[in-house]
């Protein structure tokens, strides 16, 4: 099967290195794959920051790893270039002796910020940038705002219909993969009272045991009525009641998760959408046409063409994807 995750148009060897950033979390730090090719194009060595403390993905990589001026690393986030924290990235590519770099995005990190690629270049090691890397990997990193970075996500007919009785699936088993990649890019899965009760869903990274699975969250309302019966039901999953929790920011930054992925039909969506408060969306659309169902609410379609930025679109057998970004 096609590596799902070539709709970002990324080289394989950069997938490789999303891939493996994605089997760790080492918040507060972002997540940041490494991947080392020879002159041959055959991988030598993946590798991550694990966690928090721990060596950077560079580092890993480079360690008892025998490293030639004919290899190329490719590294999902910009190599650091300070070193009050940790040992400068940028001057342990040099010492390598290697040539040729290829990075995903620049480190907005004001320490680094292009400085770690110009030392590259200085010392004259080629740098390739291969842009959106770590935007796709470490949704809203270094977001300045008070609110969690929020993503949105749908899946639609090709007569926008999102919900179909007996109808489990609208979207291709490799948009479901790409769903649960993105679902691994997040602290927490935001769903509405509606469909946990409606589709009892499982909210967690269905890809192998190496992924983590985000926080559920179920955004139950005012009336508390069964939620005591729910709340026993789904153990793992937390529950956000309005006017007792405050505000829904407040409960998910208290809860330290700082990015999240909206699933779930018109209600929820609509709630985040009249607040401004969706910064990415993902619209997965089969060309199938589904007859009657419930639609796409008319008023979230009217918002992404008022308020949001079509960013791209890619084709996924028969399925599309286009992506979004708030104005």
């Amino acid at each position: 099967m096609q590596n799902s995750l070539e709709f970002l148009n990324f080289s394989e060897y950069m997938i490789e290195a999303i891939k493996v950033a994605l089997r760790y979390n080492p918040t507060p730090n972002p997540r940041v794959g490494a991947v080392l090719v020879d002159k041959n194009n055959k991988i030598k060595k993946v590798a991550a920051h694990q966690n928090k403390g721990y060596d950077h993905a560079e580092y890993s990589l480079f360690k008892n790893s025998e490293v030639t001026p004919d290899d190329t690393l490719y590294v999902t986030l910009e190599p650091c270039f300070h070193n009050d924290t940790s040992p400068s990235c940028a001057s342990a590519v040099i010492q390598t002796g290697i040539k040729s770099v290829v990075v995903g995005d620049i480190d907005k990190d004001k320490r680094t910020d292009g400085k770690g690629i110009d030392l590259l270049r200085q010392n004259d090691i080629e740098v390739i940038v291969e842009e959106g890397v770590n935007e796709f990997l470490n949704p809203g990193y270094k977001y300045s705002d008070t609110n969690p970075f929020l993503i949105g996500k749908v899946a639609i007919s090709n007569d926008n219909i999102i919900y179909k009785e007996n109808n489990k699936y609208i979207s291709n088993q490799q948009s479901r993969e790409i769903s649960h990649y993105i679902r691994s890019t997040v602290d927490c899965i935001i769903i509405g009272k509606n469909t946990l009760i409606k589709d009892a869903p499982q909210l967690n990274v269905r890809l192998d045991d190496k992924f983590t699975s985000p926080t559920p969250i179920v955004v139950w309302g005012n009336n508390t009525k069964d939620l005591k019966t729910y709340k026993k039901n789904n153990s793992n999953f937390s529950f956000y009641v309005e006017n007792e929790e405050g505000s829904f920011n407040d409960y998910v930054l208290r809860n330290n998760l700082k990015t999240g992925l909206i699933e779930g039909g018109n209600k929820i969506l609509s709630y985040f959408f009249e607040q401004q408060q969706i910064d990415k969306f993902y619209m997965f659309k089969s060309n199938s046409n589904l007859i009657n169902g419930l639609k796409l609410d008319t008023r979230i379609q009217n918002s992404l063409k008022k308020d949001y930025i079509l960013n791209d679109q890619y084709q996924i057998k028969d399925n599309s994807l286009s992506t979004y970004t708030i104005k």
